[in-house]
């Protein structure tokens, strides 16, 4: 595969809706020579993180869907390298929990991030871009590296 990098949703919603540290991720893509890697999960995850900025006024009214068509557009042209959610995920995924809640100090992992983890790992993706500090730390329970701007 070639050299990918995998955004997760928390990551990704901040190069299409502006947060504080928005310009900080977006020099962190520019600066990665590796192509973003996405699963299926973010086609979903993405487009709920956007809505719910919009019932929070965070962003203006129907910015949720044009933002939305603009990462479906850079799907469409691949830009991003798309992961399919298939058996080695989900299994890897369910092993994923099971390391994270049997250490010292758990870590209170959610079913989509482990699907996340399951997709990268499914894919031969070990480097993650990630705003969640759950995900990191889940990450980094598994010896993924994670990648901060």
């Amino acid at each position: 595969m070639t050299s990918a990098i995998y955004w997760d949703t928390s990551a990704l919603l901040k190069l299409y809706a502006p947060e504080s540290d928005s310009g900080d991720y977006r020099r962190l893509l520019i600066s990665r020579p590796e192509r973003i890697a996405v699963s299926t999960l973010h086609f979903v995850e993405l487009y709920y993180a956007l809505v719910a900025k919009e019932k929070r006024n965070e962003i203006q009214v129907g910015a949720a869907k044009s933002l939305f068509q603009s990462f479906m557009r850079h799907a469409d042209e691949q830009r991003y390298i798309s992961i399919a959610i298939d058996a080695k995920a989900t299994t890897f995924s369910c092993q994923v929990l099971d390391r994270c809640v049997g250490i010292t100090s758990p870590v209170p992992l959610r079913s989509l991030e482990g699907l996340h983890l399951g997709a990268m790992n499914s894919a031969g993706i070990t480097l993650l871009v990630t705003a969640d500090v759950r995900m990191k730390r889940a990450a980094q329970t598994v010896s993924l590296t994670t990648i901060e701007p």
